[in-house]
């Protein structure tokens, strides 16, 4: 059984069609609707449909659809509608976790490739690149089932020991949700400290004569400022890639 969870906040006659193509006796769709939307989608005997409030964003949707009971067998997240071909090749991938990737050349695929291994080296985590879709295999189920926050376990990928395969597409990733404005003003904040930092430890070095005492504590100072810019730096690229991290779940209409 392949279990589809479908956070639809636009787009939903997309969507709908998307049903359509796919549905079939091996399918079960969980799709969770803005009250504003739920007209247009169409009620069909493997489709299971929940209507939310309209400020609930996809993030909140999956983590409330994930609570309904699914069957044994894969589970799909879909933040998007797939196209055919993009379908076919998540459903017949063996892999434990299938998700997207864009078509990049060699040299942007290489930067992405370098800062995704240094990210895990030093956090022990990493983001998945493409967050439109992504399948668990079969023998995940149990362990995605029991997950306390599903819309952030499939966009971090913090696993270990599984095999992942990443299926390339021509398509646009969908979009994330965050604040925009308010990610760039937080990196622009760690910046103005790194810089702030830097710029005192220069002054405090030729306005004063130093001893080694505090030359060992404004190195310590001036390092310390520069790990809080790289995890911000780190948190400024992830929002951007993924979106906010923690979302609650979306409030069901009755």
């Amino acid at each position: 059984m392949l279990n589809i969870i479908l956070p639809i906040v636009q787009d939903a006659e997309k969507f709908n069609d998307f049903i359509k193509r796919v549905n079939s006796k091996n399918v079960k769709f969980f799709v969770g609707v803005k009250n504003s939307l739920a007209t247009f989608i169409s009620p069909a005997k493997n489709v299971e449909i929940h209507v939310f409030n309209d400020k609930s964003n996809k993030e909140e949707i999956i983590n409330s659809l994930h609570s309904c009971k699914l069957e044994k067998g894969k589970i799909l997240i879909a933040r998007r509608p797939l196209t055919d071909e993009e379908f076919k090749n998540i459903c017949l991938s063996q892999a434990d976790i299938v998700t997207l990737k864009a078509n990049h050349n060699r040299f942007v695929r290489f930067l992405k490739d370098l800062s995704t291994k240094i990210v895990k080296r030093f956090f022990a985590f990493s983001f998945f690149e493409d967050i439109s879709a992504i399948c668990y295999g079969e023998n995940m189920f149990e362990l995605i089932s029991v997950c306390s926050n599903l819309s952030m376990a499939s966009r971090i990928n913090k696993y270990v020991g599984v095999e992942l395969e990443e299926v390339v597409t021509s398509e646009k990733s969908v979009k994330k949700d965050y604040n925009r404005g308010l990610n760039l003003l937080k990196f622009a904040f760690w910046c103005l400290i790194l810089l702030g930092s830097i710029t005192g430890g220069v002054l405090i070095c030729v306005y004063n004569q130093i001893q080694v005492l505090i030359g060992i504590l404004i190195a310590f100072w001036i390092i310390t400022a520069l790990i809080i810019w790289c995890i911000g730096l780190i948190n400024f690229t992830r929002t951007i890639a993924v979106g906010n991290l923690r979302y609650g779940r979306a409030e069901e209409k009755f």
